[in-house]
């Protein structure tokens, strides 16, 4: 984001336009649905409709759930470094932790970014 000047409610949707972005073009498949909160320096996103159809193929049973849920998290893994790189660069500030979590039951999931500093002062 730079020095840029922009509303939260356009930054929220460029925003979103990016994790979309970023998810269609490392995983095929963006989510149907995703929203995104900005507090201080917290970004949250919600993910829904994240599943794919193989993915609600395995997950019959204990032991497909359980590869569905590793599978995501090695490839959460694996993207994270250009994320973070993609996100920080919109951003103009460091990602400091991040943390992610699946609700397969509910097909959805969200993640947490904690920044160096926050995103827009407090008026």
């Amino acid at each position: 984001m730079t020095e840029k000047t922009m509303d939260i409610e356009q930054f929220e949707l460029e925003l979103l336009n990016l994790i979309n972005s970023f998810l269609k073009s490392v995983g095929g498949k963006g989510p149907k649905q995703t929203e995104v909160r900005l507090m201080g320096d917290t970004i949250v996103y919600i993910l829904r409709g994240i599943l794919t159809k193989r993915e609600k193929t395995l997950m019959v049973n204990t032991e497909g759930r359980k590869m569905v849920l590793d599978a995501r998290r090695s490839f959460m893994e694996l993207v994270k470094e250009r994320r973070n790189t993609e996100f920080e660069q919109f951003l103009g500030c460091k990602i400091v932790e991040s943390y992610e979590s699946w609700s397969l039951d509910d097909n959805s999931a969200v993640a947490v970014l904690l920044l160096d500093r926050a995103i827009f002062k407090k008026i």
